[in-house]
Formats: structure tokens, C-alpha cells, sequence
């Protein structure tokens, strides 16, 4: 009996781990180009011309990995700043839209709908000529974005 249920518990935890490796859901929003070269984040870099890293609008996705997708390209980043808009609009966790497709901003209002911002870099990588919609999805470190197909 009881190597049965050491068996169950280490499967559930093995499925555990399994589960905590897959990417995200993916997110279909508006992105931004952060700019700001100089400027800190709230990981405290200073932003470089080549930083890559992206903005999410709650700090519990600091320091996570994102795979980002524009037409045929896709780039795996750290979110390593606050924004665009809000600090506290973890839409992706309630299965939500951005508070900023309803005009809501924490402490300005937006002017646009942006529920994710690039880096320069991250912009550039990707082709973006001006803002455009992006898919998005949190990721493992270590993660490789395959082509898209």
C-alpha cells in the first residue's frame, strides 16, 4: 500500500513539473514600442538601443520569459519592465483583455490599446514598422520559439 500511493505521489509530481514547463496561453494584443533609451526599468536596467526585453502591466510577470510572435517571427525576452499603462492589470491571469482597451490606466489615460511593450530591440527583431497586434505567451527560461509554420 504504500509504494502505491509513494508511486501516486511521484507521479503527480512528476506531471507537476511537466505541467509547469509548458508555455503559456497564448495572448493576442496590441504592442507598443517602449523607447526610453536612457530610462530605468522597474528591474532597475538602464535601457540600452539593444536591450530586449518586453513590458507587461502587473509585476508578478518580472523576471518571467515571454515568446512574442509577429507574422512569421517569433523572439523569447524577459519581461523586464512595468507597463504599458497600468502596474496592476494581470489580464492573462483572469483571462481578460487589457484594462487599456477600456480606456482604464493607473495613474494617466491611455492613448491607446496596448496590452504589451517592446524594447526597441524586441521591436525591431520582430519587423514592427509602427504598433500592430502581437501574440504572446509566457514561457520556461531556455525556451527556443520555433518558426512559425
Amino acid at each position: 500500500m504504500l509504494a502505491v500511493l509513494g508511486a501516486a505521489v511521484l507521479a503527480l509530481g512528476a506531471w507537476t513539473v511537466h505541467n509547469a514547463r509548458q508555455p503559456g496561453t497564448w495572448q493576442h494584443v496590441l504592442a507598443t514600442r517602449e523607447g526610453m533609451i536612457g530610462g530605468i526599468t522597474s528591474t532597475r536596467m538602464i535601457i540600452q538601443a539593444d536591450s530586449m526585453f518586453v513590458a507587461l502591466p502587473h509585476p508578478r510577470a518580472l523576471r518571467q520569459f515571454v515568446e512574442v510572435r509577429y507574422r512569421d517571427r517569433a523572439i523569447v525576452v524577459p519581461v523586464l519592465d512595468v507597463g504599458p499603462w497600468n502596474v496592476d492589470d494581470a489580464y492573462w491571469e483572469r483571462d481578460a483583455r487589457p484594462a487599456s482597451e477600456r480606456g482604464r490606466g493607473f495613474y494617466r489615460t491611455p492613448v491607446n490599446t496596448a496590452g504589451i511593450d517592446l524594447s526597441d530591440a524586441v521591436f525591431a527583431a520582430l519587423g514592427l514598422s509602427d504598433n500592430d497586434m502581437v501574440d504572446w505567451r509566457f514561457v520556461r527560461r531556455g525556451y527556443v520559439a520555433l518558426p512559425h509554420l
